[in-house]
């Protein structure tokens, strides 16, 4: 049984050292993975990011998404708030749905006069505020699920290779040992510690037993 642990744990740190060389790698395209999504699901309202910060402004999105997920969150949020102009209400209020677009391009204007705004149309842009948060949460989830599937599947190519590489050096004798522990390598990483603490315990459970 300790020797099972000492496999599992060899086969976590083999993941774990794989998801490392991953990590590492975040500057090159694969730190985009799934940005595509956001871009996507946003739609044509994604052009009140331009309106907000100029017409690079997905170059500073990229920049934010190899980051703090809540950075980017707040990123696009306030963006997509100081966005909306006269020009690109009534196609924004088109988009979204549930929303008048001739009342939400009134409360556009109004804020761009800096007027205050009658309690319907705090509720319109209320209603677009939410409308546009639900898109973006949407928005991020996906991109989300798609760059952990990119990053594990290059976690898991770079655990194979590694343990073929090791079993190559130990031996041919080793190969087929070494390939399944590169294949279980990254989805055991994240629970090796406690499979390893649990087998440790059972296995003195099992020697102090009379």
């Amino acid at each position: 049984m300790e020797n099972l642990g000492t496999i599992i744990l060899a086969t976590g740190a083999l993941g774990t050292a794989a998801f490392g060389i991953v990590e590492a790698l975040k500057w090159t395209r694969l730190g985009e993975a799934g940005f595509r999504a956001i871009l996507k699901v946003l739609g044509p309202i994604i052009e009140l990011l331009r309106t907000a910060y100029g017409p690079d402004f997905q170059t500073l999105l990229r920049a934010q998404y190899r980051g703090d997920q809540r950075d980017l969150t707040r990123v696009i949020r306030q963006g997509m708030r100081v966005g909306l102009t006269v020009a690109n209400a009534n196609q924004a209020a088109r988009f979204l749905g549930m929303i008048d677009g001739e009342r939400l391009t009134e409360a556009a204007r109004q804020v761009e006069e800096g007027q205050e705004l009658s309690a319907e149309l705090r509720n319109v842009l209320g209603r677009f505020e939410l409308a546009v948060d639900t898109r973006i949460d949407a928005a991020l989830m996906l991109a989300k699920s798609r760059y952990v599937g990119a990053t594990r599947v290059t976690a898991s190519m770079f655990a194979i290779l590694i343990a073929v590489a090791v079993g190559a050096f130990l031996g041919e004798g080793y190969m087929f040992q070494a390939i399944l522990v590169g294949i279980a390598a990254v989805p055991l990483a994240p629970v090796a510690k406690d499979l390893v603490s649990a087998l440790q315990s059972a296995s003195k459970a099992i020697r102090l037993k009379p």
